[in-house]
C-alpha cells in the first residue's frame, strides 16, 4: 500500500489534476487507487483536511478539527493499493506540519508529488493569483519583491511554496528522497495533458484509461487584463462583492493580451536562480518525471521594459476599470443599461489591440 501526497506547487495545474482525479474516482477505485472524498463534502476535494493539518482557515472554510485524521484513517483502511491526497496548499507546510501529516499514515509507504514550472512563468502566474485575491501591487513591484527575497509578505508567500529546494527539503526530512517525485511542467498548449500523463505514471496508472479533466485551470489573464483587475481592486477597497469580481475576472479572460514578463534587468538573476533550483534537485536525489530543462526560461521570458504595455494603455485601462466597477456591483448603478456589458467587452478588445501594437 502507498499514499501519494500531491502538494502543489500552486498555479502549476493542481486544479486540473484534482479535476481528473474527481472525475475518475470510481474508475480509479476499480484500478486500486482511492481518491477519498471530503468528509464535509464541500467540493469533493481535500481542502478541509489540509486546512486542519496546516491549522488554517479561508473565506467560507473554518478549520475543521480532526478532518486530516479522518482522511488519514480512510487511507489506512484502504487495502487495495494506492491512495492519493491532493491540494496545493500542502506546499506551504512547515517541517512540524509535514511530520504530523506523514506520521498520521503509520507504517504506510508515503510518497510526495510536486509539480514545478520555470520561474519565468511562475512569477507572473503568482502575481495573477495575488491580484485575483485582492492584491493591488503592479507586476513590476511584485516581481521586484519576489526577486529581493526580503521579509515582505509578497516575497514570503511566494517562496514558501515555490522554492523548490526548500520545499522538498522540508518533506525529505520525513520522506525518503527517492519517494519524492518532481514533475516538470512544459510551456506549451498541451501542458495539462502532459502533466496528467506524468502524474498518472507516477501513481502507477495508465492515463489513457481515464477521462481527462475539464479546463478547470484558471484562465491566465494577459498583462493589460490583469492590470484592469488590479485597478479594480484599488477602486473597490474593502466593499467588493467577491462573486461580482469573479464574474469580471471571467469576462477579462476573453482577452488575449500577452502575459507579463520579467524585465531585462532581471535576466541574470533568472538564469542563476534557475540553475540553483536545478542543482537542488540533483543534489537532493529526487525522482524527476520530465526534464529539468523545462524549468529554463523561454525566449519570451524577458521584456524590454517593465511597464511598456501599461504606459501605452493606462488611460483605456483606467476607463475600463470604472466601467467594470459598475458590472461588479461596486457602485449604486450596478443595474445599468443592458448594453453596458457589451460596451465593456468592446473596450477590452481595444486594450488587447493596443497591446499587440
Amino acid at each position: 500500500m502507498r499514499v501519494f501526497l500531491h502538494i502543489g506547487a500552486p498555479m502549476t495545474g493542481s486544479a486540473y489534476i484534482g479535476d481528473c482525479l474527481a472525475r475518475n474516482r470510481r474508475r480509479l477505485a476499480r484500478s486500486g487507487v482511492l481518491y477519498p472524498p471530503s468528509h464535509l463534502g464541500h467540493d469533493g476535494g481535500h481542502l478541509d483536511a489540509v486546512l486542519d493539518v496546516l491549522e488554517l482557515s479561508t473565506t467560507g472554510h473554518a478549520v475543521s478539527t480532526g478532518a486530516w485524521d479522518r482522511m488519514a484513517e480512510t487511507a489506512r483502511d484502504w487495502r487495495r493499493g494506492t491512495v492519493v491526497i491532493s491540494h496545493e496548499l500542502l506546499a506551504d507546510a512547515t517541517s512540524e506540519q509535514v511530520k504530523r501529516a506523514v506520521s498520521s499514515f503509520g507504517k504506510v509507504e508515503v510518497h510526495v508529488v510536486y509539480a514545478m514550472c520555470g520561474l519565468a512563468r511562475q512569477i507572473p502566474l503568482a502575481w495573477q493569483e495575488w491580484v485575483r485575491n485582492g492584491g493591488t501591487a503592479t507586476f513590476a513591484t511584485y516581481a521586484n519583491r519576489v526577486i529581493a527575497r526580503d521579509a515582505h509578505r509578497m516575497s514570503k508567500v511566494f517562496w514558501q511554496s515555490h522554492d523548490l529546494g526548500e520545499v522538498l527539503q522540508r518533506w525529505s526530512r520525513h520522506v525518503p528522497a527517492d519517494r519524492i517525485h518532481l514533475l516538470t511542467v512544459p510551456d506549451n498548449e498541451d501542458q495539462d495533458t502532459v502533466l496528467w500523463d506524468r502524474f498518472a505514471q507516477t501513481i502507477g496508472v495508465d492515463p489513457r484509461k481515464f477521462k481527462a479533466g475539464s479546463s478547470s485551470r484558471q484562465v491566465q489573464l494577459g498583462l493589460a487584463e490583469n492590470e484592469v483587475l488590479r485597478l479594480l481592486n484599488i477602486e473597490a477597497g474593502q466593499v467588493a462583492d467577491p462573486l461580482g469580481l469573479e464574474r469580471v475576472r471571467r469576462a477579462l479572460g476573453s482577452g488575449r493580451g500577452a502575459r507579463p514578463a520579467l524585465a531585462v534587468v532581471h535576466a541574470r538573476w533568472l538564469s542563476e536562480e534557475t540553475d540553483r533550483l536545478v542543482r537542488a534537485v540533483k543534489d537532493g536525489g529526487y525522482a524527476v518525471v520530465g526534464d529539468t530543462c523545462e524549468l529554463a526560461p523561454g525566449v519570451d521570458a524577458i521584456a524590454d521594459s517593465e511597464d511598456e504595455v501599461i504606459a501605452s494603455t493606462q488611460s483605456v485601462v483606467a476607463a475600463q476599470t470604472r466601467t467594470l466597477a459598475v458590472l461588479a456591483g461596486l457602485t449604486a448603478h450596478a443595474k445599468g443599461p443592458a448594453g453596458l456589458h457589451r460596451r465593456a467587452l468592446r473596450n477590452l478588445s481595444r486594450v488587447s489591440r493596443l497591446r499587440r501594437r
